[in-house]
This record gives structure tokens, C-alpha cells and sequence, in this order.
């Protein structure tokens, strides 16, 4: 009849769901990917439990990316954990280390990022297996921490607080795997206090620098 309102039809949870496109559906599903990693890891990862929990169909997820392993290495160069922290320049060789030490136990902190760390040793077993996504992980989780200490040997080189022959990629390494292993070893990362003994009985030594007396 002319003039009368249809009838009022429920909304399901299918319908709300198709509404939703572009950059907020994506968003959506990137989170749900590191959500799916905190609580089942890199190996129970899945398109499937990754469309449930963002509240979609599989079919969103195939459009974007073939299989899980790309779904990872997207969405780890999209949104990689730790952008948003400052870059670290104290002036001094040992706050600088401690200062990006506990940058790294923060973040490892967090559930997200105990998972993404576990998922480090994860992926460098199965680098045979996996090697994209081993090498993504690796690249987006371990190489700004990296590349952050070399850049604050290389500025303590250069004030003379370490001979340049120090600055090693090896030495560079030190800090964070000890880090890793804390958090793998004992199920949490260093507190400040561990990592201000890491710098200054590990660290420091190993690169000729003074330590605090």
C-alpha cells in the first residue's frame, strides 16, 4: 500500500560484513592476522581463522594474498612492530644501548610481540620451509633493532668512546639475542635492571668501553 513503511528487516552479521570494503576492511584483517599469531603462532596461522576474527568471508583474504605466508609478509612491511618508537640518541654509547634494549623488552612485552619473537626462532627453523616468510619476519622484527645499535656504535666510534674496529655486525647482534633468549628462555623479557646488566657486563666489555664502576 502506498504510503506504508516495509516492514523492518534484522541486519545479520553476513550483511554487515559485506558491507565493509577497502582500507577499513583490510585494516581490520591486518589486525586480526597479528592477533591469530599472538594466540596460535606462525604454524596454527590460518585464512580461515584469520577471516573469523576480523568478521569476513575467506574470500576477502584470496583476493589479496594466495596463501598465508604472503598474508604475513604483507602485512609485517605494512604495519612492522616498533614504527612508531623514537629513534634513540642519548650521546653516550651505554644509554644509548640500554635505552634500545629496553625498547625491544617493551615491545616483547606486549602479546603481540611475544609471539612475533617466538615467531623469529620459528621461522629461522623452518627458513627451508618457509624461506619468504623467514626472511620478512627477520627483516621487519630484528633489523631495526640492529640497525639502530650499529648507528649507535658507529656515533660512539666517532667520539672516541669505542675504536672503530669494534663496530661488528656480530657485536651488534649481542644485545638483542640476549634479549630473545630471556624472553624464550624464561617466558618474559629483561626487566631494566637485566638489561642494565647486559650492557654493562656484556656489552660494554666486549667492546673496549668503560664500564660504570
Amino acid at each position: 500500500m502506498t504510503g506504508e513503511r516495509a516492514p523492518d528487516v534484522p541486519v545479520t552479521g553476513e550483511q554487515v560484513r559485506k558491507r565493509r570494503r577497502g582500507v577499513q576492511l583490510e585494516a581490520e584483517i591486518r589486525e586480526a592476522v597479528f592477533a591469530e599469531l599472538a594466540e596460535a603462532g606462525y604454524r596454527g596461522l590460518s585464512m580461515q581463522g584469520v577471516a573469523r576474527r576480523a568478521g569476513t568471508g575467506k574470500a576477502p583474504l584470496y583476493r589479496r594474498w594466495p596463501d598465508k605466508q604472503q598474508m604475513l609478509i604483507d602485512v609485517l612491511a605494512d604495519k612492522p612492530p616498533g614504527r612508531e618508537e623514537e629513534q634513540v640518541d642519548t650521546g653516550q654509547l651505554r644509554t644509548d644501548l640500554i635505552a634500545i634494549l629496553a625498547q625491544m623488552s617493551r615491545a616483547m612485552a606486549e602479546p603481540v610481540g611475544r609471539s612475533l619473537y617466538a615467531l623469529i626462532v620459528e621461522m629461522v627453523l623452518q627458513r627451508d620451509r618457509h624461506p619468504r616468510a623467514a626472511e620478512a619476519v627477520i627483516e621487519s622484527l630484528l633489523e631495526p633493532r640492529l640497525d639502530a645499535i650499529s648507528a649507535a656504535l658507529r656515533r660512539a666510534a666517532r667520539r672516541g668512546e669505542i675504536r672503530p674496529g669494534a663496530v661488528t655486525s656480530l657485536l651488534a647482534q649481542a644485545g638483542p639475542a640476549l634479549v630473545i633468549h630471556q624472553q624464550l628462555h624464561y617466558g618474559s623479557p629483561p626487566s631494566q635492571a637485566e638489561i642494565t646488566e647486559i650492557v654493562d657486563r656484556v656489552l660494554l666489555p666486549a667492546l673496549g668501553a668503560a664500564a660504570p664502576a
